[in-house]
């Protein structure tokens, strides 16, 4: 049996897909390590964002240095610092509240969670856009319009969290995916 040839072109491309996909993977784990204290979480993404930009803009392959730089320029403001933790005791609340029984909560507790998953959209979407000296406040002031970037970006989240669910490995890389969702949805 003769096995065809593969094109030099068609090699050439494959691997930087396989480049693109180890990329991402990377700022995954960068934004997912840096997140873990969970206050950093707003920041990480941003930070996050800001590399896979430069990567699909200048063609430059995220480093760590680089992103710890651009992490913490982003903690630098009080707000990416205070907003994960709230988000995350009001889900947290919510859950609670849900599992302790409380009146009306088949109707409020889905509509919280959709409040939520539409708070974490327009963080992510801000984040996509966060560039060091950038106020978040400025930044949340005037998020970035279209139903259908929001659409995608919460289809993404939605996604994500079904496969940590059933693959809990993927966590490590989970936030990263996000992000790059975000800055491929600002990119359209």
């Amino acid at each position: 049996m003769t096995r065809r040839a593969e094109s030099a072109p068609s090699r050439v491309a494959r691997s930087a897909r396989l480049a693109l996909l180890a990329e991402v993977l990377l700022v995954g784990v960068l934004v997912c390590l840096a997140a873990l204290p969970v206050v950093t979480a707003l920041a990480s993404a941003g930070a996050g964002a800001r590399a896979l930009r430069s990567l699909v803009a200048d063609g430059r392959t995220p480093t760590a240095r680089a992103f710890a730089a651009d992490l913490v320029a982003g903690l630098r403001d009080p707000l990416a610092l205070a907003l994960p933790p709230l988000l995350l005791v009001v889900g947290a609340l919510d859950v609670l509240a849900l599992l302790g029984g409380l009146p009306g909560g088949a109707v409020l507790g889905p509509a919280i969670g959709l409040a939520l998953v539409a708070v974490v959209v327009v963080l992510l979407r801000c984040a996509a856009r966060w560039e060091p000296g950038a106020r978040w406040s400025a930044l949340l002031a005037s998020p970035p319009a279209g139903v259908v970037g929001d659409v995608a970006v919460a289809c993404a989240l939605v996604v994500v969290v079904l496969v940590v669910l059933q693959a809990p490995g993927f966590a490590v890389v989970a936030p990263g995916l996000l992000v790059f969702a975000s800055v491929a949805v600002a990119g359209r």
